[in-house]
């Protein structure tokens, strides 16, 4: 009988010893997803009643958003679609596809698209540089038409590219129809994808950054204008696009930097043209504490 208890009260330590280390495991894993939790997490901003329908305000450190509205309908992009267009442009600079001083001589096909232009006639020569600047910053049509045929056989094959570059990028919610933006039967992008397009083309291609974070800019004998007002009157603004038509109204994209902080504003379906600039600054201004939560 002795031996039978001492036999009993040994095989309970073992299963002690186990639990113990269960719990101790059990702990480790929550302690780890804590610090997880805590590293990854972007505390959420308050904003004042904007005009705009569709607001994403995005981290760029982390990819995350730290306001959404509405951010998951999918709407007429207007000129934000040059996002795409430009991604494809840099994309082909990078891999050698194609040169910043190959030229394009205008015809009248560029020369009287539809859409924004930045103003050309037949028979003007154009280098990549100077289309590139007149798309940034002049948000040209022109300039995107003769880009398009540098870099495919036609905008059809272009912008099977466009929708191509959007599934690798996890755009679930946009599908282009052309590559300039004009309103067309399924041509949409929701707020997420247009904030996740901006990411991911800054981080590729920084040297879009010398085109977007200048008021003007001179290439050769011709000078752009940039259609981003915020630009060079708030030295934190360094980008991004503007983007008007009738069907998608007045949208943004902004890109804010300071103290090391960067934030990618969308606004879609503005009240007006001057709003979507107002609006875009009062984001900034929360971000940076000077609004709403602000601390400065």
């Amino acid at each position: 009988m002795k031996k039978g208890k001492a036999s009993s009260s040994r095989s309970k330590k073992p299963v002690k010893k186990q639990r113990l280390l269960l719990w101790l495991a059990a702990a480790a894993v929550l302690v780890c997803a804590a610090v997880v939790w805590r590293h990854f997490s972007v505390p959420q901003i308050e904003l004042p009643y904007l005009t705009s329908r569709y607001v994403a305000v995005m981290d760029v450190d982390t990819g995350r958003f730290v306001y959404k509205q509405d951010i998951d309908t999918p709407r007429s992009p207007a000129s934000l679609t040059k996002l795409m267009t430009l991604f494809l442009v840099l994309d082909d600079l990078e891999s050698g596809a194609l040169s910043w001083e190959d030229t394009f001589t205008v015809t009248p096909e560029q020369a009287h698209t539809q859409g924004s232009k930045y103003g050309m006639t037949p028979g003007e020569v154009f280098t990549v540089r100077q289309l590139v600047a007149g798309t940034v910053l002049s948000s040209g049509c022109d300039c995107v038409q003769c880009l398009v045929l540098m870099c495919a056989r036609d905008e059809l094959d272009f912008v099977a590219r466009m929708n191509e570059k959007a599934k690798e990028l996890g755009m679930k919610g946009s599908n282009f129809a052309n590559a300039t933006g004009i309103d067309a039967s399924g041509h949409y992008m929701t707020a997420r994808d247009i904030a996740v397009l901006s990411r991911e083309l800054i981080r590729a291609h920084p040297e879009l950054l010398d085109f977007t974070s200048v008021s003007k800019l001179t290439v050769g004998d011709r000078e752009f204008k940039n259609m981003h007002r915020l630009v060079g009157r708030d030295e934190r603004v360094v980008g991004l696009k503007t983007g008007t038509t009738l069907i998608g109204g007045y949208n943004l994209v902004t890109l804010a930097r300071e103290d090391g902080q960067e934030y990618i504003i969308v606004l879609l379906d503005s009240n007006n043209d001057n709003s979507r600039f107002s609006e875009s600054k009062t984001v900034v201004d929360v971000l940076f504490g000077e609004g709403q939560n602000g601390q400065k």
